[in-house]
């Protein structure tokens, strides 16, 4: 049996080697550096069985990002987990509002997190 596929978009490079390395124990990681390098990789046809993303990325930021995976076919029903170190008033209710079915700010921790994506993927 295959692991999961979970691809993790975030500009920071540390936090995709943390999550990369983490998560790779139990899942099969791939990574991308913002919302157009992962769209080149969705674009390619490699769906992922769920998506971790950041919310503020250069470019297209997360709310964009989740908004435009609800609206392609493919992806509109791919789990999506908000991780962020945003948590003004509303932000997470934006992101939900966007799509997501998770939203967690950092600093955060890694088995609550593959936990949470047990369960999304348990659904």
């Amino acid at each position: 049996m295959s692991m999961p596929r979970i691809l993790v978009v975030d500009d920071s490079a540390n936090i995709r080697r943390l999550l990369s390395h983490n998560l790779g124990k139990h899942f099969d990681v791939s990574v991308a550096a913002g919302a157009s390098q992962a769209f080149e990789t969705l674009e390619k046809g490699a769906f992922p069985d769920l998506i971790v993303v950041d919310v503020a990325m250069p470019g297209m930021d997360g709310f964009s990002f989740v908004e435009r995976i609800r609206k392609t076919p493919g992806l509109k029903n791919v789990p999506v987990i908000m991780l962020t170190a945003r948590d003004k008033s509303g932000d997470k209710e934006r992101g939900l509002r966007a799509g997501a079915d998770d939203y967690i700010t950092k600093p955060f921790s890694m088995d609550d997190l593959a936990e949470r994506i047990r369960s999304l993927l348990d659904l």
